[in-house]
C-alpha cells in the first residue's frame, strides 16, 4: 500500500505532493511503486543541510505540501464568500481519538483540528463531521465500524487512510457541504444497495481519490431526487472498484463529474451511469469484466463523453451530448498501467 499521512509537529495537512499532477512521470514495477502523486502523503524527511538557514519556528506557520487533484482543490464562491481549496485542519492542533465519544467530540469542535486515530473504533451510528477537520488513520490506520461519517453542510474536510465498514452508506456528503476530500481509504459493506459514498443535497467541490471499494453492491451515488443543476462537482480518480456491482459512480443532475484513471474489476452490473442531465467525463479508465462500461440512463439520460479508456471483456460505452473539460490541471496515467498502479496504491493501511 502507498504511504498515508502521519501528521506530526508540522503536518496538519493531508495533501498531495504535487498540485498539477495526478501521476508519476514513469511507472515502476508493482513491487517498487512510489507514492502516487495526487494523493495525501507524508512529507519526506531529509538530512539537514548545514549551509541552509534553519526552518522558521513562528507559531501557526505551515509548510503545505500540495492540494488534491480535482474539484476539492478548486476555489468556490458561495453566499458571498470565497472559499479556497480544501486544507482540512491545517493551522489547528493535532489531537488523538481512541473511542467513538472522543472522535465525535473532536469532529464537532468549532476549531480547525487534525484528528489522528488508530486501531478499531465502533462508531455506533452516524458521526457528524464539522468544518475544517482532517481525520486520518495513523500507523497501520484506523478501522471505523458500526456506523458512518456524515458531512452535512460542513466545508473543508479531509478523510484519509481509514477503513470504513458499514451496513449502509459509510460516508455521506450532503446539505450543501463543499470542499471534501476522501482519500486513500478502504470502504466495504453497503448492504441493501446503499452506495458506500453518497454526495447529495447540493454538495459541491468533492474529490474521491485512491480509495478501494469492495464487498458491496454500490460504490458511489452522486445526486438525488431533490438535487438541481448547478452543484455536485465531483472528481473520482484512481479508485479501485473491486467486484462492486454498480454506481461507480451513478450521477444525477450533477453539474460536472470527472472520472479518470480508475480500475474497474469484475463489476457485474455497470461502471459509470449518467442520469437527469448530469455531465460526466470518463477518461483513462481500465474496465475489466464490466458488462456495461459507461452509459446514460434510458428514461432520464444524462450527458456522457469518454476517451482513452481500455475495455477488457467489457461493452463499448454509450455516449450522449457534450461535456466540458474541468478547469483544473491534471495528467493521465497511461491507461494500460492503471491496474498495477491503482491496485498497488489504493486503499487504507489497516491493522
Amino acid at each position: 500500500m502507498r504511504p498515508h499521512p502521519i501528521p506530526a509537529a508540522a503536518a496538519a495537512v493531508l495533501l498531495c505532493a504535487a498540485l498539477v499532477s495526478c501521476t508519476r512521470e514513469e511507472e515502476e514495477p508493482r513491487d517498487a511503486v512510489e507514492p502516487p502523486v495526487g494523493a495525501a502523503v507524508e512529507p519526506q524527511t531529509e538530512e539537514a543541510d548545514e549551509s541552509s538557514p534553519p526552518p522558521s519556528e513562528e507559531p501557526g506557520e505551515e509548510d503545505p505540501f500540495g492540494t488534491p487533484v480535482g474539484w476539492a482543490g478548486e476555489p468556490l464562491e458561495r453566499d458571498g464568500e470565497d472559499h479556497p481549496g480544501v486544507t482540512g485542519g491545517a493551522g489547528g492542533e493535532t489531537v488523538t481519538a481512541s473511542d467513538a465519544d472522543e472522535l465525535s467530540d473532536h469532529l464537532s469542535d468549532e476549531e480547525p483540528l487534525t484528528i489522528e486515530v488508530s486501531g478499531r473504533i465502533d462508531l455506533d451510528g452516524a458521526v457528524e463531521v464539522g468544518s475544517d477537520k482532517t481525520l486520518v488513520g495513523v500507523g497501520d490506520g484506523a478501522e471505523l465500524t458500526g456506523g458512518r461519517l456524515v458531512v452535512d453542510g460542513s466545508s473543508n474536510v479531509v478523510l484519509a487512510n481509514l477503513a470504513l465498514e458499514s451496513d449502509g452508506t459509510a460516508v455521506a456528503v450532503r446539505g450543501g457541504a463543499h470542499h471534501v476530500w476522501v482519500d486513500g481509504s478502504t470502504l466495504t459493506g453497503g448492504d441493501g444497495g446503499a452506495a458506500l459514498v453518497t454526495v447529495t443535497g447540493g454538495a459541491d467541490n468533492v474529490t474521491l481519490s485512491w480509495n478501494h471499494f469492495r464487498d458491496a453492491e454500490s460504490a458511489i451515488g452522486i445526486g438525488g431526487e431533490d438535487d438541481e443543476p448547478g452543484a455536485l462537482r465531483v472528481t473520482v480518480h484512481h479508485n479501485y472498484f473491486d467486484g462492486t456491482s454498480g454506481r461507480h459512480p451513478s450521477a444525477r443532475s450533477a453539474e460536472h463529474v470527472h472520472v479518470f484513471n480508475n480500475y474497474y474489476r469484475a463489476n457485474p452490473e455497470y461502471g459509470v451511469r449518467s442520469t437527469h442531465d448530469a455531465n460526466v467525463l470518463v477518461e483513462g479508465n481500465y474496465f475489466d469484466g464490466t458488462p456495461v462500461s459507461v452509459a446514460p440512463e434510458d428514461e432520464e439520460p444524462g450527458n456522457v463523453v469518454t476517451r482513452d479508456n481500455l475495455l477488457v471483456d467489457s461493452a463499448q460505452p454509450d455516449l450522449r451530448g457534450a461535456v466540458p473539460d474541468p478547469p483544473y490541471t491534471y495528467e493521465l496515467d497511461d491507461t494500460a498501467t492503471v491496474p498495477d498502479v491503482v491496485a498497488a496504491g489504493a486503499g487504507a493501511d489497516t491493522p
